[in-house]
């Protein structure tokens, strides 16, 4: 799965039609710590093929920092059928992808 950069409409857009779960990065790109984070965000996406990942940056879009309640960037919001089941701030956001979609089943069938 490819991380899609996203803007606030295509966001609103996207929850609205349902269907597929949704896993966004909400983060400020000039924000140093934002690198790492991403890398995993990438990875974790490439692992939960049938879910959607995008990349929100707050520095364009500002009005969805006050719309989620997002105290911080970054920050991982998770949505199914477009609406918010989980929230993670922080780096290690496998855990919490994988707690609300389910283990990836390439680590079901390794033991993981």
């Amino acid at each position: 799965m490819i991380v899609n950069q996203i803007g606030d409409w295509t966001l609103e857009d996207r929850l609205a039609r349902r269907g597929k779960s949704m896993v966004v990065l909400y983060h400020q790109a000039d924000d140093p710590k934002v690198r790492a984070l991403r890398k995993e965000f990438a990875r974790v996406a490439r692992e939960h093929r049938d879910a959607e990942f995008y990349e929100v940056d707050l520095v364009e879009n500002p009005s969805l920092a006050a719309k989620y309640s997002l105290p911080q960037a970054p920050m991982v919001l998770v949505f199914v059928d477009g609406t918010e089941v989980g929230r993670h701030a922080g780096t290690s956001i496998a855990a919490t992808v994988d707690r609300v979609l389910g283990v990836p089943p390439h680590d079901r069938e390794e033991g993981h």
